[in-house]
């Protein structure tokens, strides 16, 4: 299971080489299961499928998948389990050449997950950018649930 905490930094290993994709024709699409692509230790963390289709200028990422994620309830503060489903929709392109975009003072390095020199492809940033994304707002232990108990102060 994922901690809200532990997804604030890199807690996914899911780096693949997109090197022989990118060789094939336009449209070419690869189906894997991410418990395949996840590092060693990792396999059960994260459930589901993602597709990678070359595009000619990069790679499709698309799929589904689902994570289980330890988050405390707002209204009693006790630690649950939320079971967190989310669907995967990027454009990955290669470094440099669609890595920048026109700021105020130039061009501006982007923050977005690119195809690395080395055709790497870090697939558990994008896991991890998505399950942030699907984590509910408001976090509750279960819809009636009632808050923190009154302590009656004793007289």
């Amino acid at each position: 299971m994922l901690s809200l905490e532990s997804l604030q930094g890199s807690p996914l290993s899911a780096r693949f080489n997109v090197s022989a994709l990118l060789q094939q024709p336009v449209g070419t699409t690869l189906v894997l299961p991410i418990s395949t692509l996840l590092g060693h230790g990792q396999e059960g963390l994260v459930a589901g499928a993602v597709r990678l289709t070359h595009t000619g200028r990069g790679v499709a990422v698309s799929g589904d998948g689902a994570a289980d994620v330890a988050l405390t309830c707002t209204r009693c503060l006790d630690e649950y389990c939320e079971h967190v489903a989310f669907t995967i929709e990027e454009q990955v392109h290669p470094e440099p050449h669609f890595a920048h975009r026109r700021g105020a003072a130039g061009f501006e390095e982007d923050d977005e997950v690119h195809i690395s020199d080395d055709n790497t492809l870090d697939l558990g940033e994008i896991l991890r950018q998505h399950i942030v994304l699907h984590l509910p707002l408001k976090p509750l232990c279960r819809a009636d649930c009632p808050g923190l108990e009154e302590i009656s102060p004793d007289v």
